[in-house]
């Protein structure tokens, strides 16, 4: 009798020893399945432009910020190198206090790592919307060509304790090749006869250098002259 006691003690230790392993592994498990990983409600690029041999900024924008802060980020962005290239890398309004960003060219496109200071207070916070880093393009493509500029392979890394490693939607843009950049000015004239008698009511057109493209159209008035503001 004594025998079959010991032995029922033993396996109602056992039992207890066996629930008690799978509850704080179970608690182990959901405890890595809650442990939310850095994310955003996006990040990337917006449409730009600009004209053949000009530089054009464009920045790298993250939206809301979750589960962070965020203290580096590494991606991808593909784009057609015919067109644009990346000519260098800049900090953004919510890395200025950052590294250096680190990038390397290829022939799909560009990647891009930017890690902070070490500085907690320097990393990204949560619900922060910004830019990460702002891309130097130099276009190379020719008037009407166009680039899609799409993002990929986003990392996002947590900083202490868990150090998880997150991403978050992209956001893709377009970049098309146009013509320079209008900057604002004026062409005043007057329109006479080869006698010298001014003219009324002559149409005036101006068109883009090496193009047909129409630009603006005026008259000129009673007096004979003629303002033009698409300059």
């Amino acid at each position: 009798m004594q025998i079959g006691k010991r032995w029922k003690t033993k396996m109602k230790k056992g039992k207890n020893g066996l629930v008690k392993g799978l509850t704080i592994l179970m608690a182990a498990v959901a405890f890595v399945m809650f442990v939310a990983l850095p994310t955003a409600t996006n990040i990337g690029v917006v449409d730009a432009h600009g004209c053949t041999g000009a530089h054009v900024l464009v920045p790298v924008n993250i939206t809301n910020v979750q589960d962070g802060p965020v203290p580096s980020l590494i991606f991808d962005i593909k784009y057609d190198n015919s067109v644009i290239n990346v000519s260098g890398v800049q900090k953004g309004a919510l890395t200025e206090n950052w590294q250096t960003p680190a990038y390397c060219n290829h022939e799909w496109g560009t990647r891009v790592a930017v890690f902070y200071d070490s500085v907690d207070e320097h990393a990204i916070q949560n619900g922060s919307t910004g830019s990460v880093v702002v891309l130097n393009f130099s276009v190379n493509g020719e008037l009407g060509t166009t680039s899609e500029m799409e993002l990929s392979n986003i990392q996002l890394a947590e900083g202490a304790p868990d150090y998880q490693i997150g991403t978050a939607p992209a956001k893709n843009g377009t970049f098309t090749v146009q013509l320079g950049d209008v900057t604002p000015g004026k062409i005043t004239g007057q329109i006479k006869t080869i006698t010298g008698t001014v003219m009324e009511g002559v149409t005036v057109t101006l068109t883009a250098n090496d193009s047909s493209e129409v630009l603006e159209t005026t008259t000129t008035n009673e007096t004979g002259y003629f303002n033009l503001t698409t300059v």
